[in-house]
């Protein structure tokens, strides 16, 4: 019996250190631009330095981390014009789309935001002293789907089908994952009958 209980507790331990995908990979478009998402429950060693990056969210442990990624046309590992210029076009779109989605998930009572993926930090909420890597942030809670390539000192994510070709971003939420769903499928659906 003792062996039992000491196994199931490791388990249960291990389980706390790993992020939960409640939401496998789902795909759509938005303004002509492939997105994928997937939903996480973070680790609560993962959450553990969020003060410092939303420091007026109380909830931390209803949080949910959404990685959004963008396919692009251009690698991003590259500096081109064209390469710059699909990334400022990826940062409006993320944005336009994260704003439609904050601001119904806030219509029903709950918390979200976006993080510029140029600097970090929140688009809508106080920001902490801390920024949040979208890169670093999306490999810990999907090592198993992406990996990471060193460019100078930069870090590159990559994509399992889109390699580096990709705008990597982040919505973070307090909504639980069914009604973060249905809002994300919402916006989507709103846009699509936008004339």
């Amino acid at each position: 019996m003792n062996m039992v209980h000491a196994i199931q507790q490791s388990t249960t331990l291990e389980k706390k250190k790993t992020a939960e995908c409640l939401i496998e990979p789902i795909t759509f478009e938005f303004k002509d631009s492939l997105f994928e998402y997937s939903v996480y429950k973070p680790s609560s060693r993962f959450l553990r330095d969020f003060d410092t990056i939303f420091p007026s969210l109380k909830e931390k442990k209803e949080l949910l981390v959404v990685p959004i990624i963008q396919k692009c046309k251009f690698d991003m590992v590259g500096l081109t014009k064209e390469a710059n210029e699909e990334r400022d076009i990826k940062l409006e779109i993320f944005v336009e789309w994260g704003k439609l989605v904050v601001k119904r998930i806030e219509s029903i009572g709950m918390w979200a935001d976006i993080m510029d993926p140029a600097s970090g930090f929140p688009i809508l909420s106080e920001a902490g002293p801390s920024p949040y890597p979208d890169v670093q942030g999306t490999y810990m809670l999907a090592s198993s789907r992406f990996s990471i390539q060193n460019v100078g000192c930069c870090h590159i994510l990559l994509h399992p089908k889109w390699f580096s070709f990709i705008y990597p971003s982040t919505l973070f939420t307090t909504a639980p994952a069914d009604i973060l769903e249905k809002v994300i499928n919402e916006v989507n659906d709103a846009f699509l009958l936008t004339p």
